[in-house]
């Protein structure tokens, strides 16, 4: 049913309700009568999920050697932003532009993520922070270390590996800066739309439900 274009969700569900109830099955009938139409940009990510299953999986794939290559330093970060970066956009190309923000929040939360696979979503996922990127950061060893071992590592001479390791740190802060930003962004964005989105999807409920009225005639 989630895999249905939007505008036939309603009859659907009202469709098989019915056939449920005919044939007995009270709390099945009841259960699908609660189903939730989803809004337009869960049902395009539905969609998406349920027509391109494995470039779905594949962009997620890339989304989590992304995060390998930012915190723990694994690969060549450049080339993993960049096949994230082109996985995500293919997608948008087959999905529309409403599924974009859904996709970016299950690149950094396996949650989401989780969500997004079993293609059911009823409205977007609110950004949901940064529990799994913070997942991949290597510990801050160097706050918890004793003084006399930190006088100890500054008297020594920095070793190239050292200063590999710096280097991916700052790039790895640089990135979570970066997608903090992304993330008020986004919240701003969700919260200015969502009023308009809910009055859209009561307006096309008010008009399916009078569709149905007139065909059941």
């Amino acid at each position: 049913m989630y895999a249905l274009p939007l505008a036939e969700f309603t009859s659907a569900r009202n469709e098989a309700e019915r056939e449920l109830r005919t044939a007995g099955e009270k709390d099945e009938a009841a259960r699908v009568k609660a189903l939730r139409k989803p809004t337009a940009a869960a049902s395009a990510v539905n969609r998406l999920v349920h027509a391109h299953r494995a470039e779905v999986d594949a962009y997620l794939s890339a989304a989590a050697t992304l995060r390998d290559a930012q915190f723990a330093g694994k690969g060549d970060l450049a080339a993993a932003a960049r096949a994230e970066r082109e996985a995500l956009e293919g997608l948008v190309r087959l999905g529309g532009e409403s599924v974009r923000q859904t996709l970016q929040a299950a690149a950094v939360d396996d949650n989401t993520a989780r969500e997004v696979l079993e293609a059911r979503l009823v409205r977007e996922p609110e950004p949901a922070g940064f529990g799994t990127l913070l997942a991949h950061a290597e510990p801050a060893a160097t706050a918890a270390a004793p003084r006399g071992a930190a006088r100890q590592r500054k008297a020594k001479p920095p070793r190239r590996d050292d200063e590999a390791a710096r280097k991916r740190l700052q790039e790895a802060e640089q990135a979570l800066s970066a997608a903090a930003t992304e993330e008020r962004q986004a919240q701003r964005r969700w919260t200015q739309t969502q009023g308009d989105l809910e009055k859209a999807q009561a307006a096309v409920e008010k008009a399916q439900h009078e569709l149905d009225r007139l065909r059941a005639r």
